[in-house]
């Protein structure tokens, strides 16, 4: 009994310092598993910061000035040995090794070499993996990923290590990520590149472009004139040359709309004459947003199709309505016509399926380059209906970056 009850201590602190054990264990799996999340978390919001800081450079297209100002927000982040960025030459070399590493010369390692060649990524945890050609180079670990430009390898990301600057899996994966998202943003950048290009073009293809049918019944009109009314005819043949001449003249790419709105004064000033009381414009615009810029030849388009679209085919008069609402930081432009009309499923093919000689031609163009400029969400809305009429409208910042005279 006595033996039973000296034990009895024993016992219980066993059983005490087993329950504080596991619940030590417990809370250092608990710990260790969120700390582990959280680095993750971590990890993940410091490769996505790195990255969103590199977006401006890499925007902009890999060359030797971005590659140089991404490598510096890199090393500045992250503190290795050092950074480089290579494509058929060095780019970029910020840290240690930088007397050897210039930039403008071959890559200097046979990691880089192989990643280029390979398009995989490559981890080199000695010094003679790094393959450096000279032998006093300061770099001991290296980790080193492909870029991408539409599915070709453009260069090369290399983060290099030191003494004492362990290469962990964690290191490895941050930048192999990295290299996929600078990849990301260099596509992006290069889409840009496409789609300004093309929007330029389509705009060089429209400002080359007058419609032989608005040449051709302007110069009918002007004939028709010239018995009757001689003074008239002489008034419209000098305002046609100088229309004539305004639209062939150099433009820029923006330009403010008052300016857009002298233009189409102008145009309408030949198809009034043309259909005489048969077409009535009314003008309901803010004079606050007159000095708007917006991209040129925006507006032109738009009252072209109102009246060859709307108002000829129509029987007896007809009204286009070109307003211009000041919304605050917007601007609200629309075309109304009261004229033909159209089908709603015709309607929702003008912007997609555009045919030839037919309604929605230019209307594209502008589409496309109202999206280009100022993004996906300011495009042109269509509203029509047969027998009443159409309302071709957009909005448009009054201040973006980037667009000005």
């Amino acid at each position: 009994m006595a033996d039973s009850v000296s034990l009895l201590p024993l016992l219980l602190g066993q059983a005490v310092f087993t329950t504080v054990a596991a619940l030590l264990v417990l809370y250092l799996l608990f710990a260790r598993g969120r700390t582990a999340s959280e680095g993750r978390e971590i990890a993940v919001y410091e490769t996505l910061a790195l990255a969103n800081r590199t977006l401006p450079y890499l925007r902009q297209g890999l060359s030797q000035r971005t590659a140089m100002k991404t490598a510096e927000v890199i090393y500045e982040a992250l503190r290795p040995a050092a950074v480089a960025i290579v494509g058929t030459r060095i780019l970029a070399h910020v840290g240690a090794a930088g007397d050897h590493h210039e930039t403008g010369q071959e890559p200097l390692t046979r990691l880089a070499r192989d990643v280029l060649r390979s398009g995989r990524p490559g981890v080199a945890r000695t010094p003679a993996a790094i393959g450096c050609a000279r032998d006093a180079c300061p770099l001991t670990s290296a980790v080193a990923a492909p870029l991408t430009l539409r599915r070709q390898v453009v260069g090369c990301l290399q983060i290099y290590f030191g003494e004492g600057q362990p290469l962990t899996a964690g290191k490895i994966k941050m930048v192999r990520a990295m290299a996929q998202l600078m990849s990301r943003q260099m596509e992006l950048a290069e889409l840009d590149r496409q789609t300004e290009r093309l929007a330029k073009a389509e705009l060089a293809a429209l400002q080359a472009q007058i419609s032989p049918h608005f040449v051709y019944n302007t110069l009918n009109t002007i004939a028709a004139f010239v018995r009757t009314e001689p003074e008239t005819a002489r008034q419209l043949l000098s305002d046609f040359a100088d229309f004539l001449r305004r639209t062939f003249r150099p433009k820029g790419e923006f330009t403010p709309f008052a300016q857009e709105l002298e233009y189409v004064h102008q145009y309408l000033t030949f198809e009034k004459a043309r259909f005489g009381d048969r077409l009535d414009v009314v003008y309901r615009v803010d004079p606050e947003i007159l000095g708007t810029v917006v991209p040129v030849l925006v507006l032109q388009p738009l009252v072209e199709n109102a009246v060859r679209h709307g108002i000829s085919r129509k029987m007896g008069p007809g009204r286009v309505t070109i307003a211009a609402e000041d919304r605050g930081n917007e601007c609200r432009i629309s075309v109304d016509d009261d004229g033909a009309g159209m089908a709603d499923d015709l309607v929702g093919q003008v912007l997609h399926q555009p045919r030839p000689h037919a309604f929605g031609v230019g209307l594209v163009n502008v589409n496309e380059r109202l999206r280009s400029v100022y993004g996906p969400e300011y495009g042109l809305e269509i509203a029509s209906r047969p027998g009443e009429g159409t309302r071709v409208s957009f909005s448009v910042p009054k201040y973006k970056a980037g667009v000005e005279v």
